[in-house]
């Protein structure tokens, strides 16, 4: 991994037959990310703290340092300051790294943007792939809203991904999705009741928008339905600006097909 970031000198060790820049190097004049932070060793967490604080690196295996100049953008699903507390993680670097933290809450706690995240998704899929799947049926896409995704958005990329591929017709539907997403139920459940104040408040919330967004998709497809499909007509009649109506639609994985 040092060898990765800081570049290697050809000799420093075996199987180092030329040498090589490293990451720092590469991304001189720009930005760096890096990705799973917290799984860096100690040792390594010190070399990287001292890249930052003198913005120079040095190559494994070499005696001379160069100067970059680089914007580092680290990432983490881990809880670092736990980590420092317990000892697996620097506590100079920590707050070294923590200059403008941006606190991302899982997808399971998001599900707004369970359905604007999808669309991208098979959109791109479709362009890659030269399918033609124009959206997602209401039931399938309430059925992802009620999914936990604990593999966060890389999960929800993959099993649409992986639904628009095996996809057999012109809409992802209830019985295109996996199985452990076929078993829900196509609603926000309340099986797991909060154990405190907080949580209560977080639930009562979530049960709110998820009625919220049930709510708008059905008066979007009743408005399509009452309008045979055609778009304009629709957001005419229920008083909205076309570019607002067609915006939802695409929110809620809706199509002009839902209503014929």
């Amino acid at each position: 991994l040092e060898s990765e970031l800081f570049g290697h000198v050809k000799g420093s060790f075996s199987g180092a037959i030329a040498t090589k820049q490293g990451l720092f190097e590469v991304a001189d004049k720009g930005t760096l990310f890096l990705d799973e932070v917290a799984n860096l060793s100690l040792e390594t967490q010190g070399k990287l703290l001292r890249v930052l604080e003198t913005r120079r690196v040095r190559k494994v295996g070499d005696t001379a340092e160069r100067e970059v100049d680089i914007r580092l953008i680290a990432a983490t699903n881990r809880d670092l300051m736990e980590m420092v507390k317990d000892g697996s993680f620097r506590e100079d670097l920590y707050y070294r790294l923590n200059v403008v933290p941006i606190d991302l809450p899982p997808l399971r706690e998001r599900q707004g943007d369970i359905p604007k995240l999808a669309m991208v998704f098979l959109e791109r899929c479709c362009r890659q792939n030269e399918l033609n799947i124009k959206g997602f049926g209401p039931e399938a896409m309430a059925r992802m809203e009620a999914y936990s995704w604990p593999g966060n958005v890389r999960e929800l990329r993959n099993v649409v991904e992986r639904m628009a591929i095996l996809c057999d017709s012109d809409r992802i539907e209830a019985r295109h999705l996996p199985m452990e997403l076929r078993q829900l139920p196509a609603s926000v459940g309340t099986a797991s009741l909060p154990r405190t104040w907080e949580e209560f408040k977080n639930l009562k919330q979530q049960v709110r928008d998820a009625a919220v967004q049930e709510l708008e998709r059905r008066f979007l497809a009743d408005a399509l339905q009452q309008c045979e499909g055609n778009v304009s007509k629709a957001a005419e009649r229920v008083g909205m600006q076309r570019t607002n109506f067609h915006a939802l639609m695409r929110r809620h994985g809706l199509t002009s097909e839902h209503g014929t």
